[in-house]
C-alpha cells in the first residue's frame, strides 16, 4: 500500500477520533454540566451558568456529528474546510478561559486545539 493512502486513511482515522471526541465533550457538558464545566476550563455551579455549559456542549455536539458526515460522505475537502473556519471556537475559548481564570493547564488544551485543527484541516483540504 502506498505511503500517501497510508496517510490518508490516517487522517481519516483522526479526524474521525476528533468528531467522536468532540461529541462526547459536548454529552458531559450537557449530562453534567458542573464537570463539563470544570473541563472546559471555567468551573461554574450557579443554576443560572450552567445552561451556558449546556449550549457549548451542544455546539461541541453540532461539531462533532457534522464532522462525522462530512467524513462518512467523503467530503474531506469541506471537511478540511469546516475545521480551518471553525478554528475561530477554540481561538475564542483560549481568550475566554485565560480572561476568566488566568494561565492553566485549560489554556495548553484549548491552544492545542487550535494547532491539532488547523493540522487536520489542511490535511482535508489537500486530499484529492
Amino acid at each position: 500500500m502506498p505511503s500517501n493512502i497510508i496517510i490518508s486513511r490516517l487522517l481519516d482515522w483522526i479526524a474521525a477520533a476528533f468528531a467522536l471526541i468532540l461529541t462526547l465533550i459536548g454529552l458531559i457538558a450537557i449530562a453534567d454540566p458542573i464537570h463539563g464545566s470544570a473541563l472546559f476550563g471555567m468551573p461554574v455551579t450557579a443554576p443560572g451558568s450552567l445552561a451556558w455549559v449546556r449550549l457549548t456542549g451542544v455546539r461541541d455536539i453540532a461539531l462533532g456529528l457534522v464532522l462525522f458526515a462530512l467524513l462518512g460522505m467523503k467530503q474531506n475537502r469541506i471537511a478540511g474546510i469546516l475545521l480551518l473556519i471553525c478554528l475561530i471556537i477554540p481561538f475564542v475559548d483560549v481568550t475566554t478561559v485565560y480572561a476568566q481564570t488566568g494561565w492553566s493547564i485549560h489554556i495548553l488544551m484549548h491552544g492545542g486545539s487550535i494547532i491539532f485543527m488547523a493540522i487536520v484541516g489542511l490535511g482535508l483540504l489537500r486530499r484529492k
